[in-house]
């Protein structure tokens, strides 16, 4: 049986079983803190704390879900880091590049089990027989979560094989494969022309509905990758008016386990 997590515990504490009832303000005041909305020019997010009382201080301008996961970021924070004076910039919230710190990595960890926690979360994923993007925008509505931060959750509790893998402008920005993923089926670092990423990074497509069956090739460069499909189902990440910023996830499925027998030997 897996262990509950602090902020899993904190949600059982007060018998919450349902994402509709997870109220983040009322947890921070059942652990001393206080939530405040302000405009802030230094950083997106700050806790400030004495002995067991805090104040919590939020800039909302980047939308209610970010908001969200903002403060139970800093709810995570005040939970490992009690009486440390944090400001998270942007960049800190949600870096999944692995670039962040080992402080903000932890609150975001927290963050991820107080909005969508696994007792919650992984009944709801297993009901997906042909998971997409509308799957995870289903989750991502039902636990007041962005879509990418759901994403990663799906890709971090999934029983099975997946992967998410985020495209810039310039490329690969980053990827992350489920717990039974092999190591050595990476994901190539360029864009590859015959998948929908392009047009959708520079706007000349439209979110397709749901996925699609394509080579393994068009996302990995191993030597094999021609042999196996795919299934593959790309988004626009955040504003699609900021075309500089815009980010583009794709999700990946094997059409078949028989893909991975190779790291099996």
């Amino acid at each position: 049986m897996t262990r509950m997590s602090p902020s899993e515990e904190l949600l059982q504490r007060y018998g919450i079983t349902d994402p509709g009832d997870i109220d983040l303000e009322v947890l921070a005041f059942a652990v001393g803190a206080k939530v405040k909305y302000k405009r802030m020019e230094s950083c997106e997010a700050r806790v400030t704390g004495i002995r067991d009382r805090a104040v919590i201080t939020i800039d909302d301008r980047y939308g209610e879900k970010r908001a969200r996961f903002s403060l139970s970021h800093e709810l995570g924070h005040w939970h490992h880091h009690r009486n440390q004076r944090l400001y998270c910039a942007k960049q800190d919230i949600g870096a999944v590049n692995g670039r962040a710190k080992s402080k903000e990595r932890q609150a975001d960890q927290y963050a991820a089990e107080l909005l969508m926690p696994r007792y919650m979360f992984e009944p709801r994923l297993r009901a997906f027989s042909k998971p997409s993007f509308k799957s995870i925008g289903e989750l991502s509505e039902a636990f007041d979560a962005s879509r990418k931060a759901t994403a990663l959750r799906y890709v971090n509790l999934d029983p099975g094989l997946s992967m998410l893998i985020c495209w810039g402008q310039n490329g690969r920005k980053w990827y992350r494969g489920s717990r039974l993923w092999p190591d050595s089926w990476a994901p190539k670092k360029d864009h590859d022309p015959d998948t929908d990423v392009l047009d959708l990074l520079f706007g000349k497509a439209e979110e397709a509905r749901g996925r699609a069956l394509c080579p393994a090739s068009a996302f990995f460069g191993r030597y094999d990758a021609e042999q196996h499909g795919v299934y593959a189902h790309s988004v626009i990440s955040g504003s699609s008016a900021a075309p500089l910023s815009r980010e583009v996830l794709t999700m990946i499925w094997p059409q078949s386990e028989a893909m991975f027998d190779s790291n099996r030997c």
